[in-house]
């Protein structure tokens, strides 16, 4: 189990018939409403505060909350019944599932799971006998928090401000908008048709970009798995093609850092507008990850036009130039 939409969807799978403890079975009726085919119902997102007020209600009655916590979701599991390792994984994976924005008719959703968790908890859990779930469902805590799941909501809306300002900029053919898809795409002998090509591909691409970051669910996550690994240490971000809902995977490097450029000039909240921007473009308009930042993005012999034109760092970059959102040094240091 590496992505969240296997986990989204077993988790779905399972609600379709009542398994809980039944004095839980308000709770697992309003998940099922929430957990829908196509995503989260935000109608329903009050299950999850009220489960997580469930679990904190129980943790006040122990002398140490996590523990009575986990005590509860054990007994709210069933555990001397078949299958409660899903079903405690269920309540667990619940418990850090957050909607952090609706506005209008779009929802955003932060998947924060434990940060000692290497697996996803249907994975972790599995086959454990019931004496060592307490430990493991006590733990914490998240990997995100609440500051950076306010950030991505923020960043969100900041990266389809970007985006559509992009495509405005992209139609009136000013000649800064032009000199700035000169300075990310071509080299200098490159013609007026060559750049007149790429601001159709360019205009496109960001239509697409804008039109996802619009769209009525999108949801952050990480992936346990990669994490833990090692494989995404050097990785911001990623979307994967698995995932049938718009994810995006936010990685520890992302986290630590804040910074996009070599020398950190771009503030936390930019960064995430961007790497929103570079990661919708890998899943919308096919771009890849040839050169990032830190390795020069001036296209030249060794990086010529038909691979900058689909790098993704490139169409990020592009994005916060055109309309100064990324600092002069910045631009100057992925320039040079």
């Amino acid at each position: 189990m590496e992505l969240f939409t296997e986990v989204y969807e077993k988790t779905h799978e399972l609600l379709q018939t009542p398994q809980l403890h039944a004095d839980w079975a308000d709770i697992e009726g309003a998940l099922k409403g929430l957990v829908q085919p196509g995503g989260p119902s935000v109608s329903k997102a009050a299950a999850l505060e009220n489960l997580r007020k469930r679990l904190r209600e129980a943790g006040k009655r122990g002398s140490i909350a996590s523990a009575a916590e986990a005590s509860e979701i054990c007994r709210a599991s069933v555990t001397t019944m078949p299958g409660f390792q899903d079903r405690a994984a269920l309540i667990k994976q619940m418990k850090h599932f957050y909607l952090t924005m609706k506005k209008g008719n779009q929802s955003i959703w932060v998947v924060d799971q434990p940060r000692s968790y290497g697996e996803w908890n249907y994975a972790l859990f599995d086959g454990k006998p019931a004496v060592d779930l307490p430990p493991l469902l006590a733990q914490g805590p998240e990997v995100f928090g609440p500051a950076n799941r306010k950030m991505m909501s923020d960043a969100l809306q900041l990266a389809r401000k970007w985006s559509a300002d992009t495509q405005v900029k992209l139609g009136r053919n000013g000649a800064s908008t032009t000199a700035a898809i000169r300075r990310w795409f071509h080299e200098d002998s490159a013609s007026d048709t060559d750049v007149a090509a790429t601001r159709a591909a360019l205009t496109e691409g960001f239509k697409k970009i804008t039109a996802a970051c619009n769209s009525g669910k999108i949801i952050f996550s990480d992936r346990p798995t990669k994490r833990v690994s090692g494989t995404y240490d050097t990785t911001y971000a990623s979307v994967n093609s698995g995932d049938a809902m718009p994810i995006v995977y936010l990685y520890e490097l992302f986290l630590a850092t804040g910074k996009r450029d070599r020398f950190g000039r771009i503030p936390k909240l930019w960064l995430c507008a961007l790497t929103i921007v570079h990661e919708l473009s890998h899943k919308l308009v096919g771009t890849r990850d040839i050169r990032y930042d830190d390795q020069g993005l001036k296209p030249s012999p060794a990086f010529p036009h038909d691979k900058a034109v689909v790098n993704a760092d490139s169409w990020a970059y592009f994005c916060g130039d055109v309309l100064g959102a990324v600092p002069r040094q910045a631009v100057a240091s992925a320039l040079s």
